[in-house]
This record gives structure tokens, sequence and C-alpha cells, in this order.
């Protein structure tokens, strides 16, 4: 992997002597910056149109900004009538250094840029209080919706901040999802057991053809084992699978990699989720990834908008992978993304009554007896 570099950095009035912000400006001595009162990024002249930039080419601009809203809300994947596990998001990096050809990303962020929102202080008091006024309640808490959670860690160094709070709080767990494999920074944080750092896994032929600028699979893998080393916990999202010539062998050996690399006991949770995207995407792709073969499969538009594979062709894909996890690694809990019940009896070993106890059952399988007077 290419550790990410800005070619200019943009800092709000707001941000401009907050810690975090001159941290990152003394990284980048040579990189121009300027301060400014708004950027309004789409009257950019210091680009050619940034608003018809090529993607790539928008992420080298790094925008240090205050967010005022509120930024730790219940993960906005949502599709309706869908089994939901009840996550929670932290949006500290908006835009991605990675290229994955799928990336919903894309077609999403309504700008080109990288946005790093420099009031981190500000944002995990929002964390702290709303998790210690549920005190019963054990959130779960991710920061990889809008970006990767490490992928420009190294430079920003956010989770230095991020780890050490969550660990001292008594009822919230937080988890980093990542295509890197940066994490020599985090192995001597002190974490204190409630940080999942997770891997989104795919076959190495998907990874090579379809994730560019990701760490290889064999790379997570060694980063995934050296963190549980650590003492932290693992997880895997096998999310989006791709339906591909070659899938069954391919999905079935990627489980096998993953149960070889990482003890069953140290892994937390692993997802299963299958492509979807909205319909605007497929011309980006074509357009930025031409040589992309990811829509070659049969689609059809969901309820929710979201074009997806045929549900005989979902329920296959989770059956061959859930099938194997569970002769290899029958303790480990597993659930699925964005699907709906009769996917979920058709596929898993069993369906959850409602949204509270998927949320119970990966709780279970973070194996945490006791949080905060929560038994989960």
């Amino acid at each position: 992997m290419l550790l990410y570099t800005p070619e200019r950095i943009i800092v709000d009035q707001a941000v401009c002597r907050e810690q975090f912000t001159q941290e990152i400006l003394q990284k980048f001595p040579s990189v121009p910056y300027e301060v400014v009162e708004s950027y309004a990024w789409h009257r950019d002249e210091s680009h050619p149109d940034p608003a018809k930039n090529p993607l790539s080419k928008g992420k080298k601009t790094l925008h240090l900004k205050y967010f005022p809203g509120i930024s730790f809300k219940p993960c906005p994947g949502t599709t309706e009538g869908a089994v939901c596990c009840n996550y929670f998001t932290i949006d500290f990096v908006e835009n991605c250094p990675l290229e994955c050809t799928y990336c919903i990303l894309q077609a999403f962020l309504n700008k080109p840029v990288t946005t790093v929102h420099a009031n981190v202080n500000e944002i995990l008091e929002q964390v702290r209080e709303r998790v210690l006024s549920q005190p019963q309640r054990l959130f779960r808490v991710g920061t990889g919706e809008h970006s990767d959670s490490l992928a420009l860690d190294p430079l920003l160094n956010i989770n230095k901040h991020v780890i050490p709070f969550f660990g001292k709080l008594p009822n919230a767990i937080l988890e980093l999802k990542t295509k890197s494999n940066y994490i020599d920074h985090l192995l001597d944080l002190p974490h204190n057991g409630k940080t999942v750092v997770s891997w989104s896994v795919n076959p190495s032929y998907i990874v090579a053809h379809e994730e560019f600028k990701t760490a290889r699979l064999n790379e997570r893998l060694e980063a995934a084992y050296r963190v549980s080393q650590a003492g932290y916990r693992v997880a895997f999202h096998i999310d989006p699978m791709i339906h591909y010539d070659g899938w069954e062998a391919g999905y079935t050996e990627l489980v096998e990699q993953l149960i070889a690399a990482v003890p069953p006991e140290k892994i937390a949770w692993i997802s299963l989720g299958s492509l979807r995207y909205i319909p605007k995407l497929k011309s980006i792709v074509e357009s930025r990834f031409p040589k992309s073969r990811i829509f070659l499969g049969e689609f059809i538009k969901g309820e929710d908008g979201k074009m997806r594979y045929l549900k005989k062709v979902r329920q296959r894909m989770y059956y061959v992978v859930q099938r194997k996890l569970k002769k290899l690694a029958p303790q480990v809990t597993t659930y699925l993304c964005m699907e709906k019940p009769p996917v979920w009896q058709r596929t898993m070993p069993r369906l959850p009554k409602d949204d509270d106890e998927l949320d119970l059952l990966i709780a279970r399988g973070f194996q945490q007896q006791s949080v905060a007077g929560c038994d989960v």
C-alpha cells in the first residue's frame, strides 16, 4: 500500500488552533495550506472545475473542517424490513484514499475532497454523553462508514485519541473497519479490550481485480493476526460478496484462510453481505474502471432502490460460506448485513426475532460478560 500524501491542505478558521490540526500540518511541512473562513469546494479555482475532477484527483485535497452537527448516529445503511444490528457510527473522515471499484462513496459523497473533522475531542464528548446516558445498553460504534478506519491513520493519528477514549467507556465497543494493513501504530495503545479491529475481505481474485490501492489479502490477514496477538479482538466482513466465475471455490478458500490466520477464539464476529448499489453508481464505475466486471451478474432493484443479485443467487452464496464457517469455526458469531428474514431463514443457523436480539448475539460474540451492568 502507498501512504496517502495530500497535494494541498485547506483549514477551516474554526479548527486552525485545534491540537489535531497542528499535528497534521506539522507532518506535511512542504505541502501548501490555506486557512479559510468557509471552504466552498464547488467554487474552488485552484484546480480546474473540482466538481468535475476525477475522484482520485479530488482526494488529494485534504480539508480540515469543523463539524457542527451530531456525528454520533445510528448506522444509516438500514434497509426497510431487513434485520438490523443496531450499529452506531462516528464520522471523523469523509472519503477514502483506496480505490475499490464498487465503493458507494463515489456516488454518495457530495464533494470530491478528503475531509477530516478536526474537532475530534468535541465529537468524542458527544459519544460520551450519549453512551453514559444509557448505562444499561452496550453500544457498538464504528468509524468506517464514510472512509476506511485505518487507511489514513498513520498520518492523521486519529485513533491514538479514539482507542484510549473507548477503553475508558464502561458500555461501548469501538470497531475499526479497514482494507489496509496499517496496524503498527495501534499495537501499544491502551485499548483495554474495548476495540475490535475488523477487515473487509474478499477472495484474492476480487482483491486483485476490484480493490485497488488496498492491502492484499495475505497482508490483511497477517495484520489481523498481529493485532490479535496485541490483545485486540478481530472481526471480518465478507462483504460485498461478488458473484464471479469460480466464486464458490474462491469464497470457500477465503473462509479457510481467515480461520487459519486468526484463532477462532480471537474472532468477535463475521458478517456476510452481497454486492448492492444505487443505480447511478454503475455509470461512474464504468467510466472510472472500464475493466471492472462487477456488473456482469443479473441484478434486480429492491424496495430500497438498490440493485442486488437475485435472491436465489444471494442465498446460495451465503449458504456456501455459512456452511464452511460452521464446519471450521462453529463458535464464531455470524450474521447477514442488509437482508430480510426470508434470506436469513434459508441460509443462517437462526433468525433473530428482532433487531435487539441480533444486537445481543453480536455483543455476545465479543465475549464480554458484563459491561457496566449490561449482561451480554
